[in-house]
């Protein structure tokens, strides 16, 4: 795939309530209320299990 509007953001969360934690804090909400708008398409969002760590 080579699309030049496609953009992946990973995190790493320990749980997700931490997640969750982070999604209630006021700067997540204040940059994703004006991010969001921005989008073309509706944003999406998976979930995914940690398979192996490299460092």
């Amino acid at each position: 795939m080579n699309e030049s509007n496609i953009f992946f953001r990973y995190s790493y969360w320990s749980s997700e309530d931490d997640l969750e934690t982070y999604r209630q804090f006021d700067l997540f909400k204040s940059v994703w209320s004006k991010t969001k708008p921005l989008f073309n398409v509706k944003p999406e969002s998976w979930s995914v299990d940690k398979v192996a760590s490299f460092k």
